[in-house]
């Protein structure tokens, strides 16, 4: 082997594991780019169209848009300057009570609900929530990024926040771990039904002896409409109808499943690829993502990137391309396809790639960031061979 071919190959190699890394960073990001989202809906609309719906037998969601209490709005100083609304957490705390008292308790109970405010009946649902070792409770971020814990200290708690694309300002992506340490809710809640442990291992987190991407888009089993579909069996009860049943009838609708609380209807919507979705169902399909292992990645899905970021590297590395020199001979008379040739020639070739990834490990990648990547890089080489014959 020359000097020059190792050199080439030495450097094929370390931008094929440069290109690896920058995947994973990429999927960190919150946002997408447009064609990606594009790419993206569509794919996953194909998958969708042959999709298994969960059994609506494994869960019971019940909806607190409609059951609000006023509490006091206080200005920064302390005082009262008008009144807002909360989940009534009375009918909260009556409808936990007649769940705890029953022979065949929930599987796990998720709260979404944002206790921040106090009211008189605290103490009292406090002593209820005491009462479950298979509940959580929700906690957010503020807009300063600092954590806004619940009034309830003592209580099993998750942070229920999303990635927030700033881009289309929509829910595109999820991620499991905040900072490598904070847990997202369906994290937690799979951690315990599965009795298994996680941590953060940069870009990826392992759960028990899987890995998967801290970051990820997800592939929705559940719909909004499919909540709202009284033939699809996952329609939410209201909170204030189940005070109308007696206690053994609540105990007989939350028997041996996963209890889902929160508002599905009004003020906790996101938009994400398919439709307007409620917060609480975002929560319930990224659990649904773990338990599946729908973006658990293996040997395998390494491999593939690895070959082919390796050709796009040789691409990179190598003057001529196929690819380019068919979109030139197509669209030669098209000034910017000249020029662009060679960034499309690597956004087609990765969209292939993401495409395959999707339908094979149910993970998209982020082709547009990749293709100009690959596409500088390609420039920055270029010059320098330039240079190099000058």
């Amino acid at each position: 082997m020359t000097k020059k071919r190792f050199f080439l190959w030495l450097g094929i190699m370390a931008n094929t594991l440069v290109m690896i890394f920058l995947t994973f960073y990429f999927m960190s990001l919150p946002w997408l780019a447009g064609d990606e989202k594009l790419l993206i809906w569509s794919t996953s609309a194909i998958k969708f169209s042959n999709r298994e719906l969960p059994s609506s037998e494994d869960f019971a969601l019940i909806n607190t848009s409609y059951d609000l209490q006023l509490i006091d709005r206080l200005d920064e100083f302390g005082f009262p300057v008008g009144q807002r609304a909360i989940t009534d957490r009375e009918k909260l705390t009556v409808i936990l009570e007649a769940i705890s008292k029953g022979d065949k308790p929930p599987k796990y109970i998720i709260c979404d609900i944002h206790f921040l405010d106090s009211t008189a009946f605290d103490a009292s649902l406090d002593t209820v929530l005491q009462k479950f070792d298979n509940l959580i409770v929700s906690y957010h971020l503020n807009d300063f990024g600092e954590i806004e814990y619940p009034i309830f200290r003592n209580i099993n708690r998750g942070l229920s926040d999303y990635v927030i694309g700033s881009v289309f300002d929509g829910v595109y992506k999820y991620q499991l771990m905040h900072h490598d340490s904070l847990k997202l809710t369906p994290l937690k809640v799979y951690e315990s039904l599965a009795n298994v442990t996680s941590e953060s291992k940069g870009a990826l987190v392992k759960i028990d002896d899987h890995w998967t991407p801290n970051n990820f888009i997800m592939n929705y089993r559940l719909l909004q409409k499919d909540i709202e579909n009284l033939e699809a069996g996952f329609n939410p009860v209201n909170m204030g109808e189940l005070l109308y049943l007696e206690d053994q009838d609540i105990q007989d609708f939350v028997e041996g499943k996963i209890v889902v609380i929160g508002d599905f209807f009004e003020n906790d919507m996101h938009e994400t690829l398919f439709e307007i979705t409620s917060g609480p169902l975002i929560l319930l399909n990224a659990f649904l993502t773990i338990q599946y292992q729908d973006t658990f990645v293996n040997f395998w899905f390494f491999l593939l990137l690895f070959v082919s970021y390796a050709y796009l590297s040789y691409m990179v590395f190598v003057e001529g391309d196929y690819m380019e020199s068919r979109i030139t001979k197509y669209f030669g008379a098209v000034k910017m396809a000249n020029y662009l040739a060679g960034f499309m020639s690597y956004l087609i070739l990765l969209i292939l790639l993401s495409c395959l990834t999707f339908f094979v490990f149910n993970i998209h990648l982020n082709v547009f960031f990749l293709a100009v990547t690959f596409y500088l890089m390609d420039k920055i080489v270029g010059l320098i061979y330039s240079k190099a014959k000058a």
